[in-house]
């Protein structure tokens, strides 16, 4: 099922699909940096895959955002349309107003952005079990919180390296969310600027079919 979660600034429309029943949520996020078309790629063929087979998602609630940024996958920016990096705009603890690059704005205070506001409302309606988070960088797979095992699992599918901090620190991230709540959070990190998108679907496809199993 299909159905619209919000809107960004710019006014398109943000859409979520949902498979399966229960209470035991899984949340799978795509897109919260617009200039990362991997990661989207990537979700929306997992989509695909979740209409044709039943089976991958028996006894979970899965909920899909493939495209939580899409006026910067537009604009084929990082940000959002008003400048806001969405992945320091959550409402952690460590959230901070200073930045020093630009493509790291946090916006004026946690939640700002409409993208991430109806993220939040919609985390609050359906808490997750776990969160898998898809971006597109170095390749590897960042944990938060009680994350470890799941993917150490995943990262034995892809060969990618398992790290508990990207290299930088992150405040008001979703992996930050994730570990003040103590909510398993997983960061896969495709290769960016991938020659094809198909070959790194193929590479991973695999691990998230293990997020979705085992988280």
């Amino acid at each position: 099922m299909k159905r619209i979660l919000g809107q960004s600034v710019q006014g398109r429309s943000i859409e979520i699909c949902e498979y399966g029943t229960g209470k035991h949520n899984l949340h799978i996020y795509g897109g919260i940096h617009g200039d990362e078309p991997e990661s989207i790629y990537a979700v929306q063929r997992l989509i695909e895959l979740l209409n044709k087979e039943e089976k991958l998602y028996t006894g979970k609630h899965v909920f899909i955002v493939p495209n939580l940024n899409p006026d910067g996958f537009y604009l084929k920016t990082r940000v959002n349309a008003n400048k806001v990096d969405l992945n320091r705009n959550f409402p952690t603890k460590n959230w901070s107003g200073k930045f020093d690059l630009p493509k790291n704005n946090p916006g004026k205070s946690p939640i700002s952005e409409p993208e991430i506001k109806a993220l939040m409302s919609f985390i609050k309606e359906c808490p997750p079990q776990a969160i898998l988070s898809v971006h597109s960088w170095e390749p590897q797979i960042n944990y938060d919180g009680p994350g470890k095992k799941i993917a150490k699992l995943m990262a034995k599918t892809n060969g990618c390296q398992v790290t508990e901090s990207i290299g930088y620190p992150t405040p008001g991230s979703l992996g930050a969310w994730g570990s003040e709540n103590k909510i398993p959070t997983i960061t896969l990190e495709l290769q960016e600027k991938a020659l094809t998108y198909h070959k790194v679907w193929e590479e991973n496809k695999e691990a998230f079919l293990i997020f979705l199993k085992k988280a």
